[in-house]
């Protein structure tokens, strides 16, 4: 059941494109997970899927970068998203709301 939903959660972060975010909850509400159960899975990505998901693109419901909290993933999450052309002041992503990426 676990590996399911990491398959899952995998699947929905996939589909967001370069330039915009999802909240923890958006995806929760994708594919009936607690917002905290997505947080865990993109938490412990290890090797390739660090790589080949784009797990920098989700933060939480307030547009702020909730990886901050482990520090470096935090900080190369930051980095990713300024790349990407995301203005972030204070961890929080400026105009959030612009960003989001809706998934019917």
């Amino acid at each position: 059941m676990a590996e399911n939903n990491r398959q899952k959660v995998y699947e929905i972060v996939k589909l967001i494109p370069k330039g915009k975010i999802m909240s923890f909850s958006q995806i929760g509400r994708l594919i009936g997970l607690h917002p905290r159960t997505v947080g865990n899975i993109l938490t412990t990505m290890k090797g390739e899927d660090l790589e080949k998901i784009p797990w920098h693109r989700v933060v939480n419901s307030k547009g702020y970068i909730s990886a901050i909290k482990l520090g470096l993933k935090g900080q190369i999450q930051e980095k990713l998203l300024r790349r990407e052309g995301l203005k972030i002041i204070d961890y929080q992503i400026i105009d959030y709301e612009k960003h989001w990426h809706k998934i019917i």
